[in-house]
């Protein structure tokens, strides 16, 4: 099995939705390794030291026989344009070490800060972010992510942002957009939508 890899926010010494990252975790490892066993990532995570202040990735390297963990400190990229690229086939269910494909998509950015990525016509994910719309006053999420981020499933759960499935037509009814992930919380920073370039 390929290496997996877990991201979690580590401030001022406290690790941010455990919970979450516990879960996309242990369905990872039943689903791809049959593993009946549970990681409790609070106690796993008891025997490291985490930096006590400022922000860092606590970045957690896995399958079903080994975990490593490293903390770097973090500095939030600066993300304001989009390059929509196409790709029908791509599969990135599981958070894999291995991001070839999506690595190749990227390099197709041209200008841009970042990728958006299109599958059969349907909005996905950006490189490394889940993406967020608003139009008017809602928040919504594509329906069909490559990757189910735990804090778009937190943001679903707190009921701030909602599912639909977004067709890349759909985009001119949205006034702007944001990305989110483990590390880049509902805070990030809003770009217009025409800075999501198409052709």
């Amino acid at each position: 099995m390929s290496l997996l890899i877990e991201s979690i926010k580590v401030k001022d010494g406290q690790y941010l939705n455990l919970f979450y990252h516990e879960q996309r975790m242990n369905r990872s490892l039943r689903t791809l390794c049959g593993s009946t066993d549970n990681i409790d990532l609070e106690k796993f995570l008891g025997k490291y030291e985490a930096p006590a202040d400022g922000i860092h990735k606590c970045r957690i390297v896995y399958d079903d026989n080994s975990m490593e963990v490293e903390f770097t400190p973090y500095h939030m990229k600066v993300i304001e344009t989009l390059k929509v690229v196409e790709h029908d086939r791509i599969n990135y269910e599981f958070k894999y070490a291995d991001r070839k494909t999506i690595d190749r998509l990227f390099a197709m950015r041209g200008k841009c800060d970042d990728i958006l990525i299109v599958k059969r016509g349907i909005v996905t994910d950006t490189s490394f972010c889940n993406i967020v719309f608003r139009r008017e006053n809602e928040w919504v999420t594509p329906w069909a992510p490559l990757l189910k981020g735990t804090q778009r499933q937190k943001l679903i759960d707190d009921q701030i942002i909602i599912e639909e499935e977004i067709r890349i037509t759909d985009l001119p009814a949205f006034d702007s957009w944001k990305l989110i992930n483990a590390m880049m919380e509902f805070e990030a920073p809003e770009n217009e939508i025409s800075n999501i370039e198409r052709k």
